[in-house]
């Protein structure tokens, strides 16, 4: 039997009557065991933890008597003397009578000899590339224009000019819609930049 272990014994006697019985229980109980090596680890952090704490108060000590020693050592040494120069004295100046002024010269110009007018040469602007490019264009989009309002019969009485990529629409139509739809159909050409809806609705 290990010396951690203690056996416990009980009897317990029922009387009944007319019947006895008799009860024995026997247990066996552990105590917890201390172990050396839980011993030497409790030991190993409370030394450590005391280390620590001499280290600190060790370097705390250290750091403060540098410091009073510093203190010390300037409050020892004598401040250096101050001299002071004596003020300079302001600069005297003195101011020269001016002299009687003299009168300003007279200048006298003679005057300029005239001069020709150059000739004013007007020239005709030539007509230029871009004037050119932009009459194609308005062809162009007028061609593309014309052949999609000539695909709806509604549309038959609507007349298109087109200016500087700018349309004016005229002309009659039976209703609003029908008025709208030539605008936007207008409007989808490439190139046009505005369109002017004058068209009268007769309906």
């Amino acid at each position: 039997m290990d010396s951690n272990e203690e056996t416990v014994k009980k009897r317990v006697v029922v009387n009944s009557p007319g019947q006895r019985s008799e009860v024995l229980t026997e247990r066996t109980e552990r105590e917890p065991r201390s172990s050396a090596g839980t011993i030497a680890i409790v030991a190993v952090i409370a030394i450590a933890a005391i280390a620590i704490v001499l280290y600190v108060v060790n370097n705390r000590n250290a750091n403060e008597s540098a410091n009073r020693n510093a203190n010390l050592e300037v409050a020892s040494q004598q401040p250096a003397p101050v001299v002071q120069q004596p003020a300079q004295q302001a600069p005297v100046i003195v101011q020269q009578p001016a002299q009687p002024a003299q009168p300003a010269p007279v200048i006298i110009q003679q005057p300029a000899p005239p001069v020709q007018q150059a000739p004013i040469i007007i020239q005709q602007p030539a007509p230029s590339q871009r004037q050119n490019t932009s009459a194609n264009d308005d062809a162009t989009m007028q061609d593309i224009a014309t052949k999609k309002l000539a695909e709806d019969s509604s549309m038959s009485g609507v007349v298109m000019t087109i200016t500087d990529a700018r349309v004016v629409l005229t002309g009659t139509v039976e209703s609003a819609a029908t008025k709208a739809k030539a605008e936007q159909l207008v409007k989808a050409v490439r190139g046009v930049k505005s369109v002017d809806n004058q068209i009268v609705v007769l309906g």
